[in-house]
């Protein structure tokens, strides 16, 4: 009888212990559980790993909210730009109810485009101590410092003032990371009624996370990243002690926007279905990512993610296709391509960017309007442009008609101007279907020499057929427009071309006529790609502004003016 009950004790006290190990197991009540577990502290981190694309905003965001559920010991978090928004406000209400359940959660946020209200800030400071805030080169150490004191900062370092960090990164302890394009602010989840970002994130489950993990201590400890509680302004509201504390879930005014995604969050069999059904495993990957501060120099010529690439681009033989908002080569890109071409002259490069109509970066669009000569003529890229509103808008924009239907009231009220629209946001390269990129680097000078980036560089048939299927996509006609020669009569575009194309290079560039034009297929004709003899049949000419609001808007003139004037401005776009 005794030898019974000793035995009962044992199975008892072994069956505690294992509930015990799976509570205390990261992930355990969570989908992400079983693929966390398969990885071993003793796996290389550049395999062993399972990635998986996310290209809905609403998905993205359903993601880290469950992410943040489940996250037992830490969350660490990388980004550009927090906004004090619905999104902005879910996500930290998240975090703070990770913190008081014992996650220790630190964010670093660049100063120069983030909420910077010294009261919210103040409460975040003291919300609980697991819950740690880092502003990334705040001027002369303020939230929000005045215009003169911004002045009196840029005059002591310029380069201090523009080198920012662009890096967006999650991870969640130490086995699961988000990386790509996404800041947090309701644009970039499928939750604006006017602006929409058609983005793109990766994630990835296994021992990269740990280099991820590595990347963000690195930026933590950094000495221009200072705590929120180090800043003049924020440190007054803090002594003072008179500002809010928002306790219940109502004080964060989310709009009724989250009722199924709050519910969805934790429904395991939606996770699993959405995305840990989609994890596969890939051959090698590569976490990438700049050291803080990118240079000593005011431009970087070793930074980390810009040799990298570079190699990678070094290695196409057949095809290079790259997504990016803004198409802005600099002289030594541009040598590259050039360099590329010459090696292998059948090598096909494909980019898609912003239309004139999508862009959210006027004076990078004229950059790019200024030079697209040059990519068309000299570089034989094969640029297409992103509509506003696509064909695969409802697609790509599932709440598009929810959106729509809020800023018809809005439009009315006279709150806002234009109907919600896609502007493309994401960072993507493949390069002959077997290497591909996913993360903050644009193709302007300011990812290849200024900002601070991060992404990864994955080595797998596979998952660079995925992405090299979802950029076609946004290239097809329906979705974009391509860019193309003008069909200009008696091979007067020959002269034009030399002038125009000399002119994009030099600090003043006047010359009215683009060599260049935005075309779209006519109805029921074959696509062709430029250069095709049938071309000019089977595509018209839809002008240098396809999309603008009216003849000469101001938007049109601001274009035609940066690109005439704009030159020496390109290296700090």
């Amino acid at each position: 009888m005794m030898l019974r009950h000793w035995a009962l004790a044992c199975l008892i006290a072994t069956g505690l212990t294992d509930l015990a190990t799976r509570a205390a197991a990261p992930f355990a009540d969570s989908p992400f559980g079983a693929p966390v577990a398969a990885t071993t502290a003793e796996d290389k981190t550049d395999t062993g790993n399972r990635l998986a694309l996310v290209s809905g905003g609403y998905d993205a965001l359903l993601l880290r909210v469950h992410l943040i559920r489940q996250a037992r010991s830490s969350i660490d978090i990388q980004t550009f730009i927090w906004s004090n928004d619905e999104c902005g406000r879910l996500l930290m209400h998240e975090l703070i109810g990770a913190a008081r359940r014992g996650v220790k959660v630190r964010i670093i946020a660049d100063h120069m485009v983030s909420a910077q209200d010294p009261v919210m800030t103040a409460f975040l400071a003291t919300v609980h101590p697991n819950l740690e805030v880092k502003h990334y080169r705040p001027a002369l150490a303020r939230l929000r410092p005045s215009k003169l004191r911004k002045a009196l900062a840029a005059a002591a370092s310029f380069h201090g003032t523009n080198q920012r960090m662009h890096n967006k990164l999650m991870v969640f302890d130490d086995a699961v990371m988000i990386t790509g394009g996404r800041n947090i602010e309701n644009t970039y989840f499928d939750h604006s009624t006017e602006l929409n970002f058609r983005d793109r994130d990766v994630l990835a489950v296994g021992p990269v996370a740990r280099e991820a993990a590595a990347s963000f201590a690195q930026f933590w400890s950094y000495r221009h990243a200072v705590a929120s509680r180090d800043l003049a302004d924020v440190a007054a509201v803090i002594a003072a002690g008179s500002h809010p504390r928002y306790n219940a879930r109502a004080d964060y005014d989310f709009g009724g926007h989250f009722t199924a995604l709050d519910r969805e969050a934790d429904d395991a069999a939606l996770v699993a279905a959405r995305f840990t059904s989609r994890l596969k495993p890939v051959n090698r990957v590569a976490f990438l990512a700049d050291n803080p501060g990118k240079t000593a120099g005011f431009f970087s010529r070793t930074a980390r993610i810009t040799r990298e690439l570079r190699r990678t681009l070094e290695q196409a033989r057949r095809s290079i296709v790259m997504q990016t908002p803004y198409l802005v080569l600099s002289p030594a890109a541009r040598g590259l391509f050039r360099e590329l071409r010459e090696k292998n002259p059948g090598l096909r490069v494909q980019v898609s960017s912003n239309s004139f109509a999508s862009t959210d970066n006027l004076l990078a669009y004229s950059a790019n309007y200024r030079l697209r000569g040059n990519y068309v003529d000299d570089l034989k890229l094969q640029v297409h442009e992103f509509k506003p509103r696509p064909a695969a808008l409802t697609d790509i924009f599932p709440g598009y008609p929810l959106m729509a239907e809020r800023a018809a009231e809005l439009i009315k009220a006279g709150r806002q101007k234009r109907p919600p629209f896609l502007c493309l946001h994401a960072k993507s390269l493949v390069v002959d279907d077997r290497l591909a990129f996913v993360g903050s680097y644009n193709l302007d000078p300011r990812s290849e020499n200024l900002n601070t980036e991060v992404g990864l560089l994955v080595e797998d048939e596979a998952f660079a057929r995925e992405l090299h299927e979802e950029i076609a996509r946004d290239m097809r006609p329906e979705n974009s427009w391509v860019i193309a020669r003008r069909n200009i009569p008696l091979k007067l575009d020959v002269l034009n071309g030399l002038v125009d194309g000399i002119l994009s290079l030099s600090p003043i560039d006047i010359w009215p006529i683009q060599n260049t034009s935005s075309f779209e297929l006519r109805p029921g004709a074959a696509e062709v790609p430029p250069g095709d003899p049938a071309f000019y049949q089977n595509y018209r000419d839809t002008g240098p502004f396809p999309g603008a609001d009216g003849a000469l808007s101001n938007k049109e003139i601001l274009t035609r003016l940066y690109k005439a004037i704009g030159a020496p401005l390109t290296p700090v776009l």
